[in-house]
């Protein structure tokens, strides 16, 4: 869909909710690294957008993101760079190319009994980010560190995030860093992940997560996990469709398919 010298700000509201996934051509490709904002300004080709949680230029790391949300219905996504970090964690963007729209779907989610352990304290991303980092090379090189005792926990678990009962006390930060065994013999998920809502459910306090920054290979391990589930509990065996929200790249930047 091309726009040319289209104002963009007819698809974008004041507080709509949009998500921002690095593009950046310096970026580590296995990698998935999104995060999350609300809008509190468009006009024309800039669009202004408010974080959460505690940034810094660190905790950007991109210079060029895939913006995705919601229009009329439908998945929109368009590419911007970065153009600066004010007080407030404002992200200001400069949007280019071609607004596409896509066909929004559920990414497929299961119940699951898990052993699961989390990290949560009142840090900036980047102190998150620098933790996973660290994690992960030292799992790579040593296993699971000994400090780390997982839990059986009931979650709500995509490859997009997971839903859990949280302790009260929990909610101060927003961020948190989990590891979830999947029983597959590997060593457990390690992803850094937001808390997108909580809500109370029966006495218990639910917090929806939503993953921030997780290894690709990671994220299908979940999606094996989860459809291996679903089919043996009957409720879907059908191959999940393509979700935007969980690419770092654009509808025309797929290959050409061979025939």
């Amino acid at each position: 869909m091309s726009h040319g010298h289209t104002n963009f700000s007819r698809y974008f509201a004041l507080k709509q909710r949009a998500y921002l996934i690095n593009i950046s051509e310096e970026r580590d490709r296995d990698h998935y690294e999104s995060l999350s904002g609300t809008i509190i300004e468009c006009s024309g080709d800039c669009l202004t957008l408010q974080i959460p949680y505690v940034m810094d230029h660190e905790s950007a790391g991109a210079t060029a993101y895939k913006i995705t949300s919601e229009s009329l219905g439908s998945g929109i996504q368009i590419m911007a760079d970065l153009i600066k970090i004010t007080t407030g964690n404002i992200f200001h963007l400069k949007l280019r190319g071609n607004l596409e729209m896509y066909q929004r779907r559920q990414t497929p989610r299961v119940d699951a009994t898990l052993k699961l352990f989390q990290i949560r304290r009142d840090s900036s991303l980047a102190v998150y980010r620098k933790e996973y980092r660290r994690i992960l090379e030292y799992m790579n090189n040593q296993g699971l560190p000994p400090n780390l005792k997982l839990q059986e926990t009931v979650v709500n678990l995509s490859a997009g995030g997971m839903c859990l009962a949280i302790e009260a006390h929990e909610a101060a930060s927003s961020l948190a860093l989990f590891f979830i065994d999947l029983d597959d013999g590997k060593l457990p998920v390690c992803t850094v992940a937001e808390l997108v809502w909580n809500r109370h459910d029966s006495g218990k306090q639910l917090g929806g997560h939503r993953f921030l920054q997780i290894r690709k290979i990671d994220q299908e391990r979940i999606s094996r996990y989860v459809l291996a589930h679903q089919k043996d509990s009957g409720s879907g065996t059908a191959a999940p469709k393509v979700n935007w929200e969980l690419l770092d790249r654009m509808t025309f930047q797929e290959p050409e398919k061979k025939s």
